[in-house]
């Protein structure tokens, strides 16, 4: 195996914890325990954070300057200019072999545009919103002109998903260049156990009798949170009897306080950093999270739709039946009555009749789980390793 010195541009990175940032400190890792070395190249104030928060990395970390990102909103031809010669200092300094860079703009332009001139070996990831949101801003013109000037001179760009890739087209992108690679999980973090499913329901209130769904998602409008919490709270009507609950994992969950209600001793709401090992290393998902995976009876999705997510695969992987929206980058990851039960879009009243049936139907809940178990073992490091090297 040829050792590699990668670079990782990121616009954005750690401490914070979407899922972006997470994969991308996992590539990093996995990268560097399968013996290359690598350097993420962040923002000057996450690096500046990460270094006064005492952060252990098991990779390189470098400095971008923070303003040549926004240089290219006020003048792209200067931009550019001053962004090329930045990479021209890091690549001088450290002789990478290969880059990556990860959200289409402003990283992925100014990394292909940097390419077409240096020559050196490079792709770009694509993470979701950046594509999937390109409708809602076509009236920033400035970007969509850089994404069809620039992104074709990328050695190539790494697709989520099949939906994402056919979107990445227009932009005039070859299709031999673009890739799919999905995102990967440890799933061996997603083992059941018994001991820690009960400890984690009794730290939370939640009976051992108790049946609980589970939705990992970032409160923002994609997820729609408010179908959800209708549906929700239909079950909860239909069912006076049972003691059921749904808990929220993810970045800024507790915003979602004052839409709860009535519902606010059945809902639970719980946003997480990054755990530390004893070495100090960041571990994500962190342990905490796992436990509520282990602690959950079904996962539950509302999206609107997804790049690809990461959450589903270790719902998957931790043996949850799943009952999620029938949504662009979700359909692509699971089929109908196979690992899920899919819904349509925005209808709370499909969602709660979801929910009801995988209450109901044990037998149904151990094929979805078995099936998932399956499906997310095609999801895995070293797979997704030998593609990015």
């Amino acid at each position: 195996m040829k050792v590699l010195h990668v670079a990782i541009l990121a616009p954005t990175f750690l401490p914070k914890c979407s899922g972006a940032e997470v994969f991308h400190h996992n590539l990093a890792t996995h990268l560097v325990g399968a013996g290359h070395r690598v350097t993420v190249i962040a923002p000057r104030a996450r690096v500046r954070q990460l270094r006064e928060e005492n952060w252990d990395l098991p990779y390189d970390i470098a400095a971008y300057p923070d303003r040549r990102w926004s240089w290219l909103k006020r003048h792209h031809g200067f931009g550019f200019w001053l962004n090329r010669r930045a990479l021209d200092a890091l690549q001088r300094r450290h002789r990478f072999d290969v880059w990556h860079a990860f959200v289409l703009y402003p990283a992925g332009v100014v990394l292909a545009d940097w390419q077409r001139c240096s020559g050196i070996p490079g792709l770009v990831r694509a993470v979701g919103d950046d594509v999937s949101g390109l409708p809602a801003r076509r009236h920033a013109t400035h970007v969509a002109g850089a994404l069809r000037a620039k992104l074709p001179a990328a050695g190539a760009v790494v697709a989520l998903s099949r939906e994402m890739a056919d979107e990445l087209v227009p932009l005039g992108i070859p299709p031999d260049k673009i890739r799919i690679l999905p995102n990967a999980v440890d799933a061996s973090r997603f083992s059941a156990s018994p001991e820690k499913r009960r400890a984690v329901r009794a730290a939370a209130g939640i009976a051992e009798n108790a049946f609980v769904f589970l939705c990992v998602a970032r409160n923002h409008p994609q997820k729609d949170f408010p179908t959800l919490l209708a549906a929700f709270r239909e079950v909860r009507q239909r069912n006076p009897q049972r003691d059921v609950h749904l808990v929220i994992a993810g970045r800024d969950a507790e915003g979602l306080r004052a839409q709860t209600g009535d519902l606010a001793d059945a809902v639970h709401l719980c946003q997480f950093g990054a755990d530390h090992s004893a070495e100090g290393v960041p571990v994500m998902p962190p342990d905490q999270l796992v436990g509520l995976y282990l602690a959950a009876d079904a996962f539950v999705l509302s999206s609107l739709l997804e790049g690809f997510s990461s959450a589903l695969v270790e719902a998957m992987a931790a043996g949850l039946p799943l009952v999620v929206t029938d949504a662009p980058g979700i359909r692509g990851v699971v089929e109908n009555d196979r690992e899920a039960l899919m819904v349509p879009v925005g209808s709370p009243g499909a969602s709660a009749e979801g929910l009801q049936r995988i209450m109901d139907e044990l037998l149904l809940r151990q094929r979805l789980a078995s099936a998932g178990r399956t499906t997310a073992g095609r999801y895995g490091w070293p797979v997704l390793l030998d593609e990015y090297t």
